[in-house]
């Protein structure tokens, strides 16, 4: 099943990796203000998708994004997962929040909207519980200073897995001007 989902990750970026480019080919403008690399402050809200790891994710994070063109960015994340309601065994909260580092790109279609692969890898908080590889598909808008996104992240154990479906509202500075 792991493998079949990212199968299909991968063959959605590689799809609209040919076709973003191609529009790049055609046209290349940057976009209305001029502006070539931002820097963004998001809180995402998400569900775990197993429900013995915690209620509720609170995760900020800070996103660097450098456009390449009007249609095309690259984009560098980290931030800070935390995962709230854990379980308790003998009185000790089990499980680790994570720190995320991750890269992706961001395709535009139209001006606003855009899907983005992500993947990276997350630095567990407590001794002992590893460094799962991240991928994280997201769907979302984005104008000049905002951004809202819907995206699923994937955090793949040597022992398992796990996820999340998260909501992610970002503010946008422009660092080039």
């Amino acid at each position: 099943m792991k493998k079949t989902i990212i199968k299909m990750f991968v063959a959605v970026a590689a799809i609209t990796s040919y076709f973003s480019i191609s529009n790049n080919l055609q046209a290349q403008t940057t976009n209305p203000d001029g502006s070539r690399t931002r820097l963004g402050v998001g809180l995402s809200l998400g569900v775990p998708t197993k429900s013995n790891v915690a209620d509720v994710v609170i995760a900020p994070d800070l996103r660097l994004q450098h456009d390449l063109g009007a249609r095309t960015s690259l984009t560098l994340t980290t931030g800070y997962y935390g995962f709230l309601g854990k379980p308790e065994i003998l009185g000790e909260r089990i499980g680790s929040d994570l720190i995320p580092l991750k890269a992706g790109a961001k395709f535009f279609f139209g001006d606003t909207f855009y899907l983005q692969p992500e993947a990276g890898v997350a630095f567990s908080t407590k001794e002992g519980y590893g460094t799962p590889f991240v991928w994280a598909p997201s769907v979302g808008y984005a104008n000049q200073k905002w951004d809202i996104a819907l995206r699923y992240e994937g955090f793949e154990y040597e022992n398992g897995s796990n996820g999340m479906v998260a909501l992610r509202a970002a503010y946008s500075f422009n660092l080039s001007k």
